[in-house]
Protein backbone atom coordinates (compact mmCIF):
# COMPACT_ATOMS: atom_id res chain seq x y z
CA UNK A 1 0.00 0.00 0.00
CA UNK A 2 1.49 3.34 -0.97
CA UNK A 3 1.28 6.87 1.12
CA UNK A 4 -2.03 7.70 -1.17
CA UNK A 5 -3.68 4.44 0.59
CA UNK A 6 -4.19 2.81 -2.90
CA UNK A 7 -4.14 -1.27 -2.68
CA UNK A 8 -4.45 -4.00 -4.61
CA UNK A 9 -7.25 -6.20 -4.39
CA UNK A 10 -5.02 -9.53 -4.32
CA UNK A 11 -3.22 -7.93 -1.35
CA UNK A 12 -6.39 -6.58 0.24
CA UNK A 13 -8.23 -9.85 -0.06
CA UNK A 14 -5.10 -11.65 2.00
CA UNK A 15 -5.22 -8.81 4.58
CA UNK A 16 -8.77 -9.86 5.09
CA UNK A 17 -8.65 -13.58 4.71
CA UNK A 18 -11.08 -12.84 1.71
CA UNK A 19 -12.09 -15.57 -1.35
CA UNK A 20 -11.26 -13.52 -4.19
CA UNK A 21 -13.00 -13.81 -7.54
CA UNK A 22 -11.72 -11.89 -10.34
CA UNK A 23 -8.97 -9.70 -11.02
CA UNK A 24 -6.14 -9.41 -8.01
CA UNK A 25 -4.00 -6.54 -9.60
CA UNK A 26 -7.01 -3.82 -9.54
CA UNK A 27 -6.17 -1.09 -7.22
CA UNK A 28 -8.66 0.39 -4.92
CA UNK A 29 -8.21 3.71 -3.28
CA UNK A 30 -10.98 4.02 -0.62
CA UNK A 31 -14.19 1.95 1.12
CA UNK A 32 -17.35 3.92 0.74
CA UNK A 33 -21.32 2.69 1.01
CA UNK A 34 -22.71 1.48 -2.46
CA UNK A 35 -24.75 4.68 -3.25
CA UNK A 36 -21.46 6.78 -2.46
CA UNK A 37 -19.25 5.29 -5.09
CA UNK A 38 -18.44 7.78 -7.72
CA UNK A 39 -15.39 5.96 -9.66
CA UNK A 40 -13.98 3.00 -10.67
CA UNK A 41 -11.07 2.82 -7.82
CA UNK A 42 -14.11 3.38 -5.49
CA UNK A 43 -14.16 0.15 -3.12
CA UNK A 44 -17.94 -0.84 -2.52
CA UNK A 45 -19.08 -2.62 0.78
CA UNK A 46 -22.41 -5.63 0.39
CA UNK A 47 -22.76 -6.79 3.86
CA UNK A 48 -26.51 -6.24 3.67
CA UNK A 49 -29.28 -7.88 1.32
CA UNK A 50 -30.77 -4.55 0.54
CA UNK A 51 -27.87 -3.29 -1.13
CA UNK A 52 -27.06 -6.01 -2.92
CA UNK A 53 -28.89 -4.42 -5.89
CA UNK A 54 -26.64 -1.52 -5.85
CA UNK A 55 -23.88 -3.70 -7.29
CA UNK A 56 -25.71 -3.52 -10.63
CA UNK A 57 -24.87 -0.05 -11.48
CA UNK A 58 -22.42 1.14 -9.20
CA UNK A 59 -18.95 2.90 -11.23
CA UNK A 60 -17.14 0.83 -8.84
CA UNK A 61 -14.98 -2.17 -9.86
CA UNK A 62 -14.13 -3.96 -6.67
CA UNK A 63 -16.77 -5.21 -3.44
CA UNK A 64 -16.20 -6.82 -0.41
CA UNK A 65 -19.16 -8.96 -0.05
CA UNK A 66 -20.86 -11.32 2.68
CA UNK A 67 -20.77 -14.94 1.91
CA UNK A 68 -23.73 -15.99 0.65
CA UNK A 69 -25.26 -12.82 -0.66
CA UNK A 70 -26.61 -12.95 -4.11
CA UNK A 71 -25.35 -10.18 -6.14
CA UNK A 72 -27.90 -9.33 -9.51
CA UNK A 73 -26.70 -10.94 -12.61
CA UNK A 74 -24.55 -8.81 -15.35
CA UNK A 75 -23.56 -6.73 -12.36
CA UNK A 76 -19.92 -4.48 -13.31
CA UNK A 77 -17.72 -6.18 -10.70
CA UNK A 78 -14.68 -7.15 -11.97
CA UNK A 79 -13.30 -8.53 -8.36
CA UNK A 80 -14.97 -9.79 -5.26
CA UNK A 81 -13.65 -10.32 -1.93
CA UNK A 82 -15.95 -13.20 0.02
CA UNK A 83 -16.07 -12.31 3.32
CA UNK A 84 -17.10 -14.90 5.96
CA UNK A 85 -17.18 -12.39 8.96
CA UNK A 86 -18.93 -9.40 7.77
CA UNK A 87 -18.16 -7.24 10.54
CA UNK A 88 -14.95 -8.37 11.29
CA UNK A 89 -13.69 -8.07 7.97
CA UNK A 90 -14.86 -4.31 8.39
CA UNK A 91 -12.58 -4.25 11.37
CA UNK A 92 -9.45 -5.91 9.41
CA UNK A 93 -10.55 -2.55 6.52
CA UNK A 94 -11.08 0.40 7.71
CA UNK A 95 -7.77 0.90 9.76
CA UNK A 96 -6.18 0.28 6.45
CA UNK A 97 -7.49 3.54 5.16
CA UNK A 98 -8.35 5.75 7.97
CA UNK A 99 -6.47 8.98 9.12
CA UNK A 100 -4.89 9.05 12.11
CA UNK A 101 -6.30 11.94 14.22
CA UNK A 102 -4.38 15.71 13.65
CA UNK A 103 -1.64 16.66 16.29
CA UNK A 104 1.82 17.64 16.88
CA UNK A 105 4.92 15.89 17.01
CA UNK A 106 6.59 16.57 20.26
CA UNK A 107 5.97 19.13 23.33
CA UNK A 108 3.47 22.30 22.37
CA UNK A 109 4.93 25.39 24.48
CA UNK A 110 1.70 26.10 25.64
CA UNK A 111 1.82 22.51 27.98
CA UNK A 112 1.78 23.08 31.45
CA UNK A 113 4.67 20.75 33.69
CA UNK A 114 7.54 20.70 36.34
CA UNK A 115 10.18 18.85 36.15
CA UNK A 116 8.67 16.19 38.15
CA UNK A 117 6.76 14.86 35.05
CA UNK A 118 8.40 12.18 33.47
CA UNK A 119 8.30 11.85 29.49
CA UNK A 120 8.67 8.87 27.69
CA UNK A 121 10.44 8.39 24.16
CA UNK A 122 8.31 9.99 21.42
CA UNK A 123 5.23 11.43 23.44
CA UNK A 124 3.63 14.26 22.06
CA UNK A 125 1.81 17.08 23.96
CA UNK A 126 -0.86 19.07 22.50
CA UNK A 127 -1.79 22.57 23.10
CA UNK A 128 -2.36 23.92 26.80
CA UNK A 129 -2.53 20.43 28.31
CA UNK A 130 -1.52 20.34 32.45
CA UNK A 131 0.06 17.90 34.37
CA UNK A 132 0.05 17.36 38.05
CA UNK A 133 3.86 16.15 39.77
CA UNK A 134 4.97 13.06 39.42
CA UNK A 135 2.65 12.39 36.53
CA UNK A 136 4.43 10.10 34.21
CA UNK A 137 3.53 9.40 30.10
CA UNK A 138 4.87 6.32 28.70
CA UNK A 139 6.36 5.69 24.70
CA UNK A 140 4.76 7.32 22.26
CA UNK A 141 1.32 7.84 24.03
CA UNK A 142 -0.14 11.28 22.59
CA UNK A 143 -2.04 13.67 24.50
CA UNK A 144 -3.80 16.02 22.94
CA UNK A 145 -4.98 19.63 23.53
CA UNK A 146 -6.34 21.00 26.83
CA UNK A 147 -6.11 17.31 28.22
CA UNK A 148 -5.67 17.48 32.35
CA UNK A 149 -3.57 14.91 34.00
CA UNK A 150 -3.51 15.17 37.88
CA UNK A 151 -0.85 14.33 40.15
CA UNK A 152 1.05 10.82 39.89
CA UNK A 153 -1.02 9.80 37.07
CA UNK A 154 0.52 6.74 34.92
CA UNK A 155 -0.18 6.68 31.47
CA UNK A 156 1.11 3.71 29.47
CA UNK A 157 2.84 3.50 26.20
CA UNK A 158 1.02 4.46 22.93
CA UNK A 159 -1.91 5.60 23.87
CA UNK A 160 -4.34 8.12 22.72
CA UNK A 161 -6.02 10.69 24.99
CA UNK A 162 -8.27 13.00 22.98
CA UNK A 163 -9.01 16.68 24.12
CA UNK A 164 -10.54 17.51 26.69
CA UNK A 165 -10.25 14.70 28.62
CA UNK A 166 -9.75 15.09 32.99
CA UNK A 167 -7.56 12.29 34.55
CA UNK A 168 -7.73 12.16 37.80
CA UNK A 169 -4.78 12.28 40.85
CA UNK A 170 -2.99 9.07 41.18
CA UNK A 171 -5.02 6.87 38.38
CA UNK A 172 -3.32 4.41 36.34
CA UNK A 173 -3.94 3.49 32.91
CA UNK A 174 -2.42 0.70 30.89
CA UNK A 175 -0.77 0.67 27.25
CA UNK A 176 -2.46 1.51 24.20
CA UNK A 177 -5.51 2.57 26.17
CA UNK A 178 -7.79 5.22 23.88
CA UNK A 179 -9.54 8.04 25.86
CA UNK A 180 -12.05 9.90 23.85
CA UNK A 181 -13.24 13.55 24.26
CA UNK A 182 -13.68 15.04 28.00
CA UNK A 183 -13.97 11.50 29.36
CA UNK A 184 -13.84 11.95 33.23
CA UNK A 185 -11.61 9.04 35.05
CA UNK A 186 -10.99 9.50 38.32
CA UNK A 187 -13.78 12.33 39.79
CA UNK A 188 -15.01 11.76 43.17
CA UNK A 189 -17.56 8.89 43.75
CA UNK A 190 -21.18 9.54 44.82
CA UNK A 191 -21.40 8.60 48.45
CA UNK A 192 -23.04 9.93 51.37
CA UNK A 193 -23.64 8.75 55.06
CA UNK A 194 -26.38 10.51 57.58
CA UNK A 195 -26.40 10.57 61.29
CA UNK A 196 -29.60 9.15 61.46
CA UNK A 197 -31.62 6.46 59.27
CA UNK A 198 -32.52 8.40 55.94
CA UNK A 199 -35.25 8.06 53.10
CA UNK A 200 -32.80 6.03 50.96
CA UNK A 201 -32.50 3.10 53.67
CA UNK A 202 -36.54 3.40 53.76
CA UNK A 203 -36.76 2.95 50.08
CA UNK A 204 -33.95 -0.44 50.38
CA UNK A 205 -35.45 -1.98 52.58
CA UNK A 206 -39.37 -1.47 52.10
CA UNK A 207 -40.13 0.74 55.21
CA UNK A 208 -41.60 3.21 56.02
CA UNK A 209 -40.34 4.96 59.10
CA UNK A 210 -40.75 8.68 57.78
CA UNK A 211 -37.28 9.59 57.94
CA UNK A 212 -35.46 12.60 56.56
CA UNK A 213 -32.42 12.87 54.07
CA UNK A 214 -30.82 15.28 55.72
CA UNK A 215 -27.33 16.11 57.26
CA UNK A 216 -25.43 14.80 54.52
CA UNK A 217 -22.09 13.72 55.09
CA UNK A 218 -19.52 13.45 52.06
CA UNK A 219 -17.43 10.01 52.33
CA UNK A 220 -14.11 11.20 50.41
CA UNK A 221 -13.08 8.42 47.65
CA UNK A 222 -9.10 8.07 48.99
CA UNK A 223 -8.98 5.31 46.28
CA UNK A 224 -8.20 5.52 42.21
CA UNK A 225 -9.34 3.87 38.92
CA UNK A 226 -7.15 1.54 37.58
CA UNK A 227 -7.29 1.05 33.86
CA UNK A 228 -5.98 -2.11 32.12
CA UNK A 229 -4.34 -2.21 28.88
CA UNK A 230 -6.09 -2.10 25.32
CA UNK A 231 -9.19 -0.25 27.48
CA UNK A 232 -11.53 2.11 25.17
CA UNK A 233 -13.47 4.74 26.99
CA UNK A 234 -15.96 6.58 25.25
CA UNK A 235 -16.80 10.61 24.52
CA UNK A 236 -17.88 12.01 27.98
CA UNK A 237 -18.31 8.68 30.10
CA UNK A 238 -17.26 9.09 33.65
CA UNK A 239 -15.51 6.50 35.60
CA UNK A 240 -16.00 7.56 39.60
CA UNK A 241 -12.43 7.13 42.00
CA UNK A 242 -12.73 4.03 44.82
CA UNK A 243 -13.53 4.78 48.47
CA UNK A 244 -10.47 3.17 49.62
CA UNK A 245 -9.55 0.66 47.03
CA UNK A 246 -9.37 0.99 43.33
CA UNK A 247 -12.36 1.38 40.78
CA UNK A 248 -10.74 -1.20 38.20
CA UNK A 249 -11.75 -1.76 34.31
CA UNK A 250 -9.97 -4.77 32.93
CA UNK A 251 -8.09 -5.40 29.92
CA UNK A 252 -9.69 -5.28 26.63
CA UNK A 253 -12.89 -3.57 27.99
CA UNK A 254 -14.66 -1.40 25.61
CA UNK A 255 -16.93 1.16 27.17
CA UNK A 256 -19.53 3.89 24.95
CA UNK A 257 -20.33 7.37 25.19
CA UNK A 258 -22.14 8.69 28.00
CA UNK A 259 -21.24 5.90 30.37
CA UNK A 260 -21.55 6.36 33.93
CA UNK A 261 -19.05 3.72 35.87
CA UNK A 262 -19.66 4.15 40.17
CA UNK A 263 -16.88 4.12 42.69
CA UNK A 264 -15.59 0.88 43.27
CA UNK A 265 -16.46 -1.21 40.48
CA UNK A 266 -14.55 -3.96 39.00
CA UNK A 267 -14.84 -4.58 35.67
CA UNK A 268 -13.44 -7.95 34.21
CA UNK A 269 -11.86 -8.23 30.96
CA UNK A 270 -12.89 -7.59 27.22
CA UNK A 271 -16.50 -6.19 28.25
CA UNK A 272 -18.52 -4.33 25.99
CA UNK A 273 -20.72 -1.67 27.50
CA UNK A 274 -23.12 0.47 24.93
CA UNK A 275 -23.87 3.99 25.62
CA UNK A 276 -25.87 5.31 28.42
CA UNK A 277 -25.49 2.41 30.70
CA UNK A 278 -25.22 3.19 34.17
CA UNK A 279 -23.29 0.74 37.01
CA UNK A 280 -24.40 2.17 40.29
CA UNK A 281 -21.11 1.62 43.46
CA UNK A 282 -19.45 -1.41 44.06
CA UNK A 283 -20.50 -3.42 41.45
CA UNK A 284 -18.44 -6.47 39.97
CA UNK A 285 -18.72 -7.59 36.51
CA UNK A 286 -17.03 -10.69 34.74
CA UNK A 287 -14.83 -11.37 31.73
CA UNK A 288 -16.71 -10.69 27.99
CA UNK A 289 -20.15 -9.01 29.73
CA UNK A 290 -22.10 -7.41 26.95
CA UNK A 291 -24.25 -4.26 28.25
CA UNK A 292 -26.63 -3.00 26.11
CA UNK A 293 -27.62 0.94 25.49
CA UNK A 294 -29.50 2.27 28.85
CA UNK A 295 -28.54 -0.38 31.17
CA UNK A 296 -28.82 0.42 34.76
CA UNK A 297 -27.42 -1.99 37.44
CA UNK A 298 -28.09 -1.00 41.19
CA UNK A 299 -25.25 -0.85 43.60
CA UNK A 300 -23.20 -4.17 44.66
CA UNK A 301 -24.07 -5.88 42.27
CA UNK A 302 -21.95 -9.19 40.97
CA UNK A 303 -22.76 -10.02 36.91
CA UNK A 304 -20.69 -13.46 36.21
CA UNK A 305 -18.60 -14.04 32.96
CA UNK A 306 -20.19 -14.57 29.74
CA UNK A 307 -23.58 -12.58 30.51
CA UNK A 308 -25.46 -10.45 27.88
CA UNK A 309 -28.10 -8.19 29.02
CA UNK A 310 -30.14 -6.26 26.82
CA UNK A 311 -30.66 -2.70 26.17
CA UNK A 312 -33.24 -0.75 28.66
CA UNK A 313 -33.10 -3.28 31.20
CA UNK A 314 -32.91 -2.68 34.75
CA UNK A 315 -30.55 -5.37 36.89
CA UNK A 316 -31.63 -5.37 40.80
CA UNK A 317 -30.04 -8.47 41.63
CA UNK A 318 -26.84 -10.76 40.38
CA UNK A 319 -27.10 -12.35 37.60
CA UNK A 320 -25.26 -15.77 36.71
CA UNK A 321 -22.54 -16.58 34.53
CA UNK A 322 -23.11 -17.41 30.80
CA UNK A 323 -26.84 -16.32 30.68
CA UNK A 324 -28.77 -13.77 29.09
CA UNK A 325 -31.37 -11.00 30.59
CA UNK A 326 -33.66 -8.35 29.51
CA UNK A 327 -36.12 -6.43 31.12
CA UNK A 328 -36.55 -4.30 34.38
CA UNK A 329 -36.51 -5.67 36.32
CA UNK A 330 -33.86 -8.32 34.60
CA UNK A 331 -35.07 -11.60 33.74
CA UNK A 332 -33.82 -14.48 31.81
CA UNK A 333 -34.60 -13.40 28.45
CA UNK A 334 -36.59 -16.74 27.51
CA UNK A 335 -38.89 -15.82 30.10
CA UNK A 336 -38.47 -11.55 29.20
CA UNK A 337 -40.05 -13.26 25.73
CA UNK A 338 -42.92 -14.92 27.38
CA UNK A 339 -43.71 -11.90 29.33
CA UNK A 340 -43.80 -10.01 26.28
CA UNK A 341 -46.23 -12.93 24.16
CA UNK A 342 -48.23 -12.80 27.61
CA UNK A 343 -48.79 -9.38 27.10
CA UNK A 344 -49.22 -8.80 23.52
CA UNK A 345 -52.24 -11.31 23.99
CA UNK A 346 -53.83 -9.22 26.82
CA UNK A 347 -56.40 -6.94 24.13
CA UNK A 348 -57.78 -10.53 22.94
CA UNK A 349 -58.03 -11.75 26.47
CA UNK A 350 -59.62 -8.33 27.83
CA UNK A 351 -61.81 -8.89 24.98
CA UNK A 352 -62.63 -12.54 24.75
CA UNK A 353 -63.72 -11.83 28.94
CA UNK A 354 -65.90 -9.23 27.94
CA UNK A 355 -67.58 -10.95 25.26
CA UNK A 356 -67.63 -14.28 28.30
CA UNK A 357 -69.08 -11.43 30.41
CA UNK A 358 -71.82 -10.34 28.32
CA UNK A 359 -72.97 -13.92 27.71
CA UNK A 360 -73.02 -14.99 31.11
CA UNK A 361 -75.37 -11.85 31.99
CA UNK A 362 -77.67 -13.28 29.14
CA UNK A 363 -77.92 -16.32 30.77
CA UNK A 364 -78.80 -15.24 34.22
CA UNK A 365 -81.38 -13.07 32.54
CA UNK A 366 -82.94 -15.76 30.82
CA UNK A 367 -82.46 -17.80 33.92
CA UNK A 368 -84.17 -15.38 36.50
CA UNK A 369 -87.12 -14.70 34.19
Amino acid sequence: MTDDRRIAAGELAKMLGARLEGTAELVVCAPCHPGDAKSADDLIILFDRDLAAAAATTPARVAVVAEGLALPAGHPLEAILWVARPRYALALLLPLFEEPPAFRAGIHPTAIMDGSVALGAGVSIGPYATFGPGASIGDGSVIMGNVTIGARVAIGRNCLIHPGVRIGDRCRIGDRAVLHHNASIGADGFSFATPERSRVEDAQSGQRTGALTRGLKKIPSLGAVTIGDDVEIGANTAVDRGTVGDTRIGRGTKIDDLVMVGHNCVIGEDCLIAGHVGISGSCRLGNRVVLGGQVGIADHVTIGDDVAIMAKSGVPHDIPAGSAYAGSPAVPQKEFHRQLLYAGRLKRMFEEMKRLGEKTAALESRLEK
